[in-house]
Formats: structure tokens, C-alpha cells, sequence
């Protein structure tokens, strides 16, 4: 008798390399195109992605970045800078398979190693965001408008237990 469950790949969570930027710019594009339209949009979407942030961003931030990838395909990524989560990207076919949960708990646990409150930025009207946040702990503590844009945002904390 055989089985038909399938088995899940395995996550796996490393460091980012120069290799990486494409990817991760790749999902960050279709993910950016999808998500934030309704949220800030569409016009400073495609300023944002027309303006080449997003590829600077993977280069120059790379020694900051882990890597969440299933199967050597690239996933999701973290940015981890000082005492904050800078950054979090999920690839939109993964989302909701427990990445992001996985590189939430893996960016706070190498920041609280080094602090005892961290911190993260989003979008306020990101409520998937600022949902998935809230249901892992994090409390909002400042709203303020982005400087360059006046997209309101929200700075959450979360302190170490």
C-alpha cells in the first residue's frame, strides 16, 4: 500500500549573498505590485520600483539579510538593522505557510540577543501587516507620516521576555 500524503519541503533560513539580489527582487516586485496598490498606491508603487530601490536595497543591505528559501528557491527574506526588524518580505505563493512567522522568530530572536525592546515599521493601513504583528506580540506605539510620501505609518515595539 502506498501513501499519498505529501511531505512538505523544508524551510531553511541562511544568510543572504550577493547571489540573492535578483530573487529577492524579483518576489519583492510581484509581492510590492500585489499588496501595496490598494495601501499607498499604484502610482508610487511603480515610482518606487521604477526608481531601483529595491535591488540597491538587497546590495547594499546584504550582510543584514537572512534568507528564508524552500527547495534553493529563494521565499522571503529579513533585514535585521541595530535594534529593528527593517525589513520582512514574503513571495505571495507563500504567503500564509508559516515563512513569515519563521523569520519573525528568527529576526527577534537575534535582536533580542543584543536588546531588550525591538522594533519594526509598516504600513498603518497594511492591516495584514499590522494584524500578523499584533497576533505575535508586537504593540503599536507610533503613528507618523512617511517624509517623502506623507503615507501614514506605524512604528510597533516589542520588549524581550
Amino acid at each position: 500500500m502506498t501513501s499519498n500524503t505529501k511531505t512538505r519541503p523544508e524551510l531553511t533560513i541562511r544568510p543572504a549573498t550577493p547571489d540573492d539580489v535578483a530573487a529577492l527582487t524579483a518576489l519583492s516586485y510581484k509581492t510590492i505590485r500585489a499588496k501595496y496598490p490598494p495601501i499607498i498606491g499604484s502610482e508610487t508603487v511603480e515610482g518606487y520600483i521604477a526608481s531601483g530601490a529595491v535591488p540597491k536595497y538587497y546590495d547594499e543591505r546584504n550582510a543584514w539579510l537572512s534568507v528564508a528559501e524552500i527547495d534553493g528557491e529563494p521565499v522571503g527574506a529579513v533585514a535585521l538593522m541595530d535594534h529593528e526588524i527593517h525589513l520582512m518580505m514574503v513571495t505571495l505563493d507563500h504567503h500564509r505557510q508559516g515563512i513569515g512567522e519563521a523569520l519573525l522568530r528568527h529576526g527577534e530572536a537575534a535582536l533580542f540577543a543584543t536588546h531588550e525592546r525591538i522594533e519594526l515599521q509598516t504600513f498603518r493601513d497594511n492591516l495584514q501587516a499590522v494584524n500578523f504583528y499584533t497576533k505575535h506580540g508586537w504593540t503599536p506605539v507610533r503613528e507618523y507620516p512617511m517624509a517623502e510620501t506623507g503615507i501614514a505609518m506605524l512604528t510597533m515595539q516589542k520588549q524581550r521576555h
